[in-house]
């Protein structure tokens, strides 16, 4: 079972006699029992009835079987059906077809591997042989890890493919005005941005008539399914912010409460809600900005993914497409003096 290395020829034969001399044959059998005692694998021989012959302590662990459970003789489906009493095996794993499938897979092709899942979500990587006497050496190893990693990504993935075919759907010209005077078809993104990135709301400011102040062309929030009209933002109040936009492809922060920002900018959230987190994204024409895509986090901070800025900044520039306009009036712009306070105040 096991392939013992041989010494290198070019090893003088003085070399040799040495290394035999202090290691005999019973040294290196217990230095193989002991690696296979404290390793991270889990090591189990079970006999053609798959009572157990030997087990190192990692397979007892790893298989969160109590010792006085793992001892020669013990059986393996009595075993598994005390994990299944205890609530160790998942409600969905059954000892008697789990057995099953062990037998006939090592009985067809001599080897089996395979994966179970525990109740706490921790999931084993189980590899079986069978030998030419037809006992089973079998090997456990924890793949949690691997696993959720797995599952992680395949998240990225399906959430990438969700931004993409969001992103194609976005309306490319506006034929429509809503009650806030704006395309309508910026109702058609916010709602999709907000569901998609699964925030509490997703809101588009734009120049007010109002001096120093931010109207919301829309603004979409996510409890309720409906797009609401909302109170404007006072751009002075923001200054640092605004400092930091002017030069920003995208501001994420994850953490308000934790952010230099802080308390202002948390206390923009519409309706008295409170901003924990936030993905901010400018639109522009001719290089100045036109207005901001805001996503707002309102019940907890959160990390933004790569995905999350670059989605957020390609509904952005479909908004700005959608209310491009010639007119100077409607660019978003604050007095010289007070972006230039904001900058100093953001450095």
């Amino acid at each position: 079972m096991f392939n013992i290395i041989k010494w290198n020829k070019s090893r003088s034969d003085h070399g040799r006699s040495a290394a035999a001399a202090a290691v005999g044959p019973r040294e290196t059998a217990s230095a193989i029992a002991n690696a296979l005692q404290y390793g991270i694998y889990g090591v189990a021989v079970w006999d053609q009835h798959f009572n157990l012959i030997t087990a190192n302590r990692q397979y007892a662990d790893l298989h969160k079987i109590p010792s006085t459970l793992l001892t020669p003789g013990s059986n393996l489906l009595s075993i598994m059906h005390n994990l299944k009493v205890r609530g160790v095996l998942s409600s969905e794993t059954d000892p008697d077809t789990l057995m099953e499938l062990i037998q006939s897979t090592l009985l067809e092709t001599g080897q089996l591997t395979s994966y179970i899942r525990f109740s706490d979500e921790t999931i084993l990587e189980i590899s079986a042989e069978r030998t030419s006497n037809g006992d089973t050496v079998a090997f456990l190893r924890n793949a949690t890890r691997d696993k959720m990693l797995t599952s992680q990504a395949r998240v990225a993935e399906k959430k990438a493919e969700a931004y993409s075919d969001a992103i194609a759907n976005f309306p490319l010209s506006a034929s429509k005005r809503s009650f806030t005077g704006h395309p309508q078809e910026i109702d058609q993104i916010t709602c999709s941005v907000a569901s998609l990135l699964q925030v509490d709301w997703c809101v588009v400011w734009t120049r007010s008539t109002i001096l120093n102040e931010a109207t919301a062309a829309s603004a979409y929030q996510n409890a309720t399914g409906k797009h609401v009209e909302i109170e404007n933002l006072v751009l002075p109040d923001l200054a640092a912010y605004l400092a930091v936009l002017e030069t920003s492809r995208v501001i994420a922060i994850g953490d308000l409460d934790k952010h230099a920002f802080g308390e202002a900018h948390g206390n923009r959230a519409p309706l008295d809600d409170y901003a924990y987190a936030s993905l901010d994204t400018p639109f522009r024409q001719n290089g100045r900005i036109m207005g901001v895509l805001s996503c707002i986090d309102t019940k907890s901070a959160r990390n933004w993914s790569a995905t999350d800025k670059m989605f957020a900044m390609s509904a952005a520039a479909h908004i700005g497409n959608l209310i491009s306009t010639t007119e100077q009036s409607n660019l978003w712009e604050l007095p010289t003096g007070e972006i230039d306070a904001g900058r100093q105040a953001a450095e």
